[in-house]
């Protein structure tokens, strides 16, 4: 009995190992935890259950100017290379930034050179509140630095970080299908006996779809939510720090700058679910911005739920490509009469 402890107990340390470190456990992971949708992760509910298809290529419009262009976009998972790439896009180079990174950059005078910041609505806030762009750094080469040189004690902490960790064991040990199948009909019964779902989500339009929590949530101070107060002082604030950010990177030697702003789910399904703060909106219509924007909240308005995917916070196939082909349109008039 003592040694069937002792083997527990390494088993236990092996997997506690593993959690701690982002590498190990995907590479144990045998399954993306992701497959029927971040949603329906949280959830668990078997009418949100929406096994992940690959969209049909996209096919992007011609360049309209000969010269060469180069893209590069910071942004979310929106736009993360599962999703899009290169061949989406009207240009000839493209570079993804993420927002945790740092773009060093030395502009190319044979390339017109365009950077697109993307972020979804919710965190929009959180990113320019502050100030402007921070993660713009002029150098003899252009490159993304990914990998950060933390002070040993930082990467500790990051390692045994409570949230992170207990997400790796739960993607190890309880994303597979057997155990999802048992969590699916916990979920279900909790819903349909007692009409209780998980936290993380909100159940809005009668039921029929389901958002995260943070976009809903209206007591959260992390500025997240579609219906947390906007004052007009913070949407100048807003503005402030993005024409800032145009400022700096044209300065750095970028030849233009635009923004793109992603609805959240509930934003374009249920604007009234509390009083909207509108955004998205706000910071367009802004008399003193300076950036040009690609703006799909009405469009995605007039889809509804077609814009999104059933067990996901993120677009479906056709509320991307709608993106998409904004997001070329633009390219294309800025690659021919780029703002100086």
């Amino acid at each position: 009995m003592r040694y069937l402890r002792y083997i527990f107990l390494l088993i236990g340390a092996a997997i506690w190992i593993v959690a701690l470190s982002p590498d190990l456990s995907s590479k144990m992971t045998a399954q993306d935890s992701y497959r029927f949708g971040d949603l329906y992760r949280l959830s668990n509910l078997s009418q949100f259950k929406d096994p992940r298809a690959a969209c049909p290529d996209y096919k992007a419009p011609a360049k309209s100017t000969s010269k060469k262009v180069h893209l590069y976009l910071i942004g979310d998972s929106f736009t993360e290379k599962e999703r899009v790439g290169q061949k989406d896009f009207a240009a000839d180079a493209y570079t993804n930034v993420r927002w945790g990174e740092v773009l060093h950059f030395k502009p190319d005078p044979a390339e017109v050179n365009i950077l697109l910041i993307e972020s979804v609505e919710r965190h929009f806030r959180d990113k320019f509140t502050a100030g402007p762009l921070t993660n713009l750094v002029a150098d003899s080469a252009t490159f993304v630095n990914r990998n950060f040189d933390q002070p040993f004690m930082n990467k500790l902490d990051d390692a045994f970080r409570s949230k992170s960790t207990e997400g790796r064991l739960d993607e190890i040990l309880f994303q597979n299908d057997f155990v999802l199948a048992l969590k699916q009909l916990k979920a279900d019964f909790n819903y349909k006996i007692f009409n209780r779902v998980n936290k993380e989500v909100t159940r809005v339009n009668d039921d029929k779809n389901i958002v995260y929590y943070m976009d809903t949530d209206t007591d959260t101070t992390k500025l997240t939510s579609s219906f947390s107060e906007l004052s007009n002082s913070e949407v100048d604030s807003l503005v402030i720090h993005l024409n800032k950010s145009r400022e700096i990177a044209l300065k750095l030697g970028f030849d233009a700058v635009v923004l793109s702003i992603i609805p959240n789910k509930v934003s374009v399904l249920m604007p009234d679910y509390g009083h909207y703060n509108s955004l998205i909106d706000k910071v367009y219509s802004h008399p003193a911005l300076e950036i040009p924007y690609i703006d799909v909240y009405q469009d995605f308005r007039k889809m509804g739920d077609r814009a999104y995917l059933k067990g996901d916070s993120h677009w479906t196939c056709a509320g991307q490509y709608l993106w998409l082909n904004k997001a070329n349109q633009t390219i294309n008039q800025l690659a021919n009469k780029p703002i100086l």
